[in-house]
């Protein structure tokens, strides 16, 4: 039976969510002073209501959460076989898996942050919807295109759970024209940024010229991809999928499909954890899915071993 550490993208933050994390703890001792050099500016400020209202501090938020928690549970013995990151939580993925490390990811994380929210500071965004598969959106999308300002499928999450990107009037209209006949759930998203699809073209194009000068190592632990949905097993695809997974649609569901596949039963998610598990328990009900949220790490070690131990017996 094989683990999955997942890593929340944006979306996920919460008020606080640094705060919850004991500064006596030697993992978060030293993840919080890594980040204190870096930034220049104190772990406990970044959590707040007024920086979380800052793309770039969310993001910067989610990384060192994102860290600290898979840190905790390698400190209790929890090996991960597979890593996953939805959106910007490919980045702390991939200095778990070896091949960036965090003081390399949080410029990075910082600069992908501000880029996208200077980008498009108003008028866009991201709207859930529930009810239609990817391939059936998809053509609704084509359709409302021909005559409304575009907008574009940026997350396949499950089956059923699909996230759209663009004009917020625009996601409107095309919300209300699908209606309760199609949609059984529709929202549009507390995120100012429309990420992954083509509007962010130019974001992609930088984040690829600061990662092309930046040394990377070889993986220690397979990565699934934003961007393709499958397996990243070199540093050079991890490469790729970081910049081309800011503008292109985030193929969540077919990548933990993947990983059931390849063997995997037990998905823990990093804090701030609650969404991730949410989407894996609806596509793969006989997962075993453990969020670090609320839970202490040797908690989630005993839980971690009691599974593999019932699959041995």
């Amino acid at each position: 039976m094989k683990t999955v550490f997942l890593f929340p993208g944006q979306g996920s933050q919460k008020v606080g969510m640094l705060h919850k994390m004991w500064a006596g703890d030697p993992v978060v001792k030293k993840v919080f002073a890594e980040a204190e050099q870096i930034l220049e500016m104190p772990v406990y400020s970044l959590d707040t209501a007024g920086k979380l209202a800052s793309t770039a501090y969310v993001q910067v938020c989610l990384l060192i959460a994102g860290v600290v928690s898979a840190r905790r549970l390698a400190a209790q013995g929890v090996q991960a076989d597979f890593v996953a990151g939805h959106s910007i939580g490919a980045f702390a993925a991939a200095v778990v898996s070896g091949v960036l490390s965090f003081k390399q990811a949080l410029p990075l994380v910082y600069a992908r942050g501000m880029l996208m929210q200077q980008a498009y500071p108003e008028g866009y965004g991201m709207a859930a919807l529930v009810g239609l598969t990817a391939a059936r959106v998809q053509l609704y999308i084509n359709e409302h295109n021909k005559t409304h300002s575009a907008i574009y499928l940026a997350n396949n999450n499950t089956e059923d759970q699909q996230v759209i990107a663009g004009r917020i009037d625009s996601m409107q209209v095309f919300i209300d024209s699908l209606g309760s006949a199609w949609l059984t759930k529709a929202k549009i998203l507390d995120l100012s940024v429309p990420s992954h699809c083509e509007l962010l073209n130019s974001v992609a194009a930088d984040l690829k010229e600061r990662l092309s000068v930046i040394e990377l190592n070889e993986p220690i632990i397979p990565t699934a991809s934003n961007h393709t949905g499958r397996l990243l097993r070199t540093a050079e695809t991890v490469r790729t999928d970081l910049w081309m997974g800011v503008a292109n649609t985030v193929k969540w569901y077919d990548a933990t499909g993947l990983l059931y596949e390849l063997g995997a039963r037990v998905f823990i998610e990093m804090e701030p954890s609650g969404v991730l598990i949410k989407m894996t328990g609806s596509s793969l009900p006989d997962a075993k899915v453990i969020p670090m949220e609320n839970n202490r790490a040797d908690t989630v070690a005993w839980l971690w071993n009691s599974y593999r131990a019932d699959v041995v017996e």
